[in-house]
């Protein structure tokens, strides 16, 4: 009888230092595990490395450009910000730095597309958002140390109408398949307004303007005294076109302007958009001059011609 009580007690302290040990594996395993996954984890998310010799300057491709400019932190976007814009040699026509620095707002309207941009065959990448009520394009570049930034463009718009949907061109003006940017700025006031298209192609590591075209010009008529004085203007407005090269014929630009009296009427209509930064849908008056108008008096029509120089580099007047 005792053999048999002994027996039974020898084997469940057998099992209980058994189940205790196992136990204490389990323990180690996860506490292990726990330990080692967070590093595979980082390891698999980290950004790539930047070749030996390559600084802050290049970033590993667009695309991680364009989720940093519209990601949550606010931490990164002001790193990208100042990666992006505050960049010595980089000429933007026009951008305020400190805002940027102090006041990282997340992009809007943010988008990336590929075009060719000089007569290299890579494509350059052209990252265009709107941020702060501006209008930027952020030009890159591939080389060996990833992609850099060779243009910044955010124009000054005043009484433009946000978002802003054709401030930026890409027009094929000298070849097929090579593309120049053609940005837009406006100014005015209370009384008169002006927009200006002006034209860059990029050399190098830099952009050059190779044209400017008034395309819309409107100022009170001097003199007049007649009834609504105030609301009669003179309106001069361009149209204008690209003529690619052929042959040894250089590629031209044709301006044509159209000038008249008008007499606006009414008020001016609203514009309704919407903002991602909020969720939620906006008004605000668009511009006086999107009032209606008659015209009451044709005054002029006239042209100019360009042609290409390639001594130059820029569109000169044909003749010269």
């Amino acid at each position: 009888m005792l053999k048999v009580v002994w027996r039974l007690r020898w084997r469940l302290a057998v099992g209980a230092l058994c189940f205790f040990v196992g136990l204490l594996l389990a323990y180690l395993y996860v506490l292990l595990a726990g330990r080692s996954g967070p590093r595979v984890e980082k390891r698999e998310t980290a950004v790539a490395p930047q070749p030996v010799g390559c600084g802050e300057a290049f970033f590993a491709s667009p695309d991680g450009v364009l989720a940093a400019l519209k990601d949550e932190e606010v931490g990164v976007r002001r790193e990208i910000f100042r990666r992006l814009f505050l960049r010595p040699g980089v000429q933007p026509v026009y951008y305020d730095y400190e805002r940027d620095k102090d006041f990282p707002e997340r992009a809007e309207e943010a988008r990336l597309r590929f075009v060719n941009l000089d007569d290299s065959p890579e494509d350059e990448a052209l990252v265009t958002f709107v941020r702060a009520d501006s209008p930027v394009a952020v030009v890159l570049k591939q080389c060996a140390c990833g992609w850099r930034v060779v243009g910044v463009f955010s124009p000054w718009l005043r009484f433009e109408d946000y978002p802003y949907a054709d401030w930026i061109e890409l027009p094929e003006a000298i070849r097929p398949g090579r593309h120049l940017i053609l940005v837009r700025e406006s100014n005015g006031d209370a009384t008169s307004y002006t927009r200006r298209a002006r034209v860059f192609r990029l050399a190098g590591d830099h952009f050059e303007q190779v044209a400017a075209i008034d395309e819309e010009t409107i100022a009170p008529v001097e003199g007049y005294t007649g009834a609504g004085w105030a609301d009669v203007k003179t309106r001069r407005v361009a149209s204008y076109s690209f003529t690619q090269s052929e042959g040894r014929r250089p590629a031209r630009l044709n301006v044509e302007y159209k000038q008249d009296w008008v007499k606006y009427s009414g008020g001016a209509p609203a514009n309704a958009y919407w903002r991602e930064g909020d969720g939620a849908w906006h008004e605000a008056h668009r511009h006086w001059r999107t009032r209606l108008y008659e015209v009451i008096k044709a005054e002029l029509v006239s042209e100019e011609h360009f042609v290409w120089s390639e001594q130059k580099s820029l569109f000169v007047a044909a003749g010269s």
